[in-house]
């Protein structure tokens, strides 16, 4: 074999290698993705159909905030904001305003998330009570067990 067939016989495989796997990484998963992360905050879905599944540690830093009542965390990685209330409860919503997904924050003071593009209020339910907002935010289960906290749909 000559200098000239071998090297190009190296490079189609190593393209043939390449291309199997972006084409894997690219298919289709066997069910939804979860992550139980409990030091970053980051796991799967979003405010999308997609299946949200991920727990965090409210005793570590930047989720600390929700050691106290009216505190609350955005997960930029699923835009989900995460609220202890001034009752004390632990409650996730979309941190997306449905009028035109600007992001919204909790006002402690008035228990409640208010979206300063437009003036949407949200109850934390995650129900409208003031528009131009027409569609409640979308709200996510939670479950405290020690200080894991596992936020998920």
């Amino acid at each position: 074999m000559e200098r000239k067939d071998f090297i190009e016989q190296v490079g189609l495989s190593g393209a043939a290698i390449l291309i199997f796997g972006c084409m894997q990484s690219c298919s289709k998963s066997d069910g939804p993705s979860t992550n139980t992360n409990t030091g970053g905050g980051t796991g799967s879905g979003g405010n999308n159909t997609s299946t949200v599944d991920f727990s965090i540690d409210i005793s570590k830093s930047p989720f600390d905030a929700l050691k106290t009542n009216g505190g609350f965390y955005v997960d930029p990685t699923t835009k989900i904001i995460i609220v202890k209330t001034t009752s004390g409860e632990i409650i996730a919503v979309s941190s997306v305003c449905t009028h035109q997904q600007a992001s919204i924050v909790f006002e402690a003071n008035n228990n409640r998330f208010y979206c300063a593009a437009h003036g949407s209020v949200f109850a934390t339910t995650g129900a409208v009570t003031t528009g131009p907002a027409t569609t409640a935010l979308k709200k996510y289960q939670t479950t405290l067990t020690g200080t894991i906290l596992r936020i998920f749909s």
